[in-house]
């Protein structure tokens, strides 16, 4: 295999960054470089790049023309920089890191440690040989790598499920156990950061890289949607409570991806309130890892549930308490807070109640202490 395929598959690497200022030391050499004809395949290819991002398609690797092939990728960075679209954006986080994600199941343990290490400066190492770990308990048996809780801890909060938080992880002496198929998880996550969050000071762009920006842009007009928000007589929005608000700018954002849980949670709140089930697949539809036939399956399985007590249909919205237990609830993470929380266990206790405030024009809500009993303190 070529020397220079590694690079190609892992941009965010060492040797990637060292191959790519062989040829251009910065973003204003980079230009310059593409500006000429014979490097008109370099655009070309980083068209194409964004275009499989901005469509949900697999990310492929170049076709090993050259070792130039490595500054594919940061010209795709431009020009999805220079459109300095938030979903657009977080479509390519989203591609790439999937795109490494799959290269990585590939490698070899010594190839991923030593990736971790000269990239992000990560501290990572083996936990033995199979011999070796059957020696350890067996509910450690089957963790093969480990890794710093800090380095862990820089990306794990960015997934929903409940293995990635510390607290059920094992940790000895500082190291986290973690599985192969974790780390690899770990790293792609890492890469997606340095997407969404890393910004690049876009020089003056040549003509043929100007077009592909205006190519790229006009195809957004067919899949990306403007978040509209939805409005059920004017004033919805203005009644949502807090952790609903929160997972609703989320979602119509088009930077998120909303967890199993906040999904449900939003999804059967909108539902209950009279949203149609089109409506609500609309707003779900921003996300950057959207599968519309997904959406639609789920929307409907949660507004069709039937109700053995009661003739309305669909789930009845998330309480509070499991909000909270899920970290959906900012107001007990303590980011916000609204005094109407302490009065209700759930989100619909809150709408019905700021709805009905909104419609009589009251904005003092020191009633509350005089007519409702606490539920809850934060």
């Amino acid at each position: 295999m070529s020397s220079f395929v590694q690079p190609l598959k892992y941009p965010f690497s060492q040797e990637a960054r060292h191959t790519s200022q062989k040829y251009a030391r910065d973003l204003g050499a980079l230009a310059d470089l593409l500006d000429r004809s014979e490097n008109r395949y370099l655009i070309e290819a980083a068209e194409t790049r964004v275009y499989s991002a901005l469509t949900h398609e697999e990310i492929e690797l170049p076709r090993l023309r050259d070792e130039k092939e490595v500054l594919i990728y940061p010209t795709a960075r431009i020009i999805v920089e220079e459109i300095a679209n938030p979903q657009l954006r977080a479509r390519q986080a989203e591609a790439e890191s999937k795109s490494v994600n799959k290269q990585l199941a590939t490698e070899d343990d010594q190839f991923v440690i030593d990736l971790c290490k000269s990239s992000f400066g990560w501290d990572v190492d083996a936990t033995g040989d199979i011999k070796e770990r059957a020696k350890l308990p067996i509910q450690i048996k089957t963790f093969d790598m480990k890794i710093h809780f800090e380095d862990f801890l820089e990306v794990a909060p960015d997934f929903h499920a409940e293995e990635w938080k510390l607290v059920n992880r094992y940790v000895d002496h500082g190291w986290t156990l973690i599985r192969r198929r974790e780390l690899n998880r770990l790293i792609s996550g890492k890469f997606k950061q340095i997407i969404l969050f890393g910004r690049l000071d876009i020089p003056r762009l040549p003509g043929r890289l100007a077009e592909a920006v205006q190519r790229i842009e006009s195809e957004m007009k067919g899949h990306i949607r403007q978040a509209t928000p939805f409005k059920i007589d004017g004033q919805v929005n203005s009644a949502f409570p807090p952790c609903i608000q929160k997972m609703y700018d989320d979602s119509i954002s088009g930077q998120v991806n909303l967890s199993h849980d906040a999904r449900f949670a939003l999804a059967a709140f909108l539902l209950r309130i009279g949203m149609s089930e089109e409506d609500v697949n609309i707003v779900f539809g921003h996300a950057p890892d959207r599968d519309n036939r997904l959406i639609e399956y789920q929307v409907e399985h949660i507004a069709s549930k039937r109700s053995m007590t009661t003739e309305v249909q669909g789930y009845f919205p998330t309480g509070c308490k499991k909000l909270q237990t899920n970290n959906l609830c900012p107001v007990y993470a303590g980011v916000t807070f609204d005094p109407l929380c302490e009065y209700v266990l759930n989100p619909l206790g809150f709408y019905s109640t700021r709805a009905w405030e909104i419609s009589k024009n009251i904005t003092n809500h020191s009633w509350y202490a005089q007519k409702k009993d606490k539920k809850q303190t934060f």
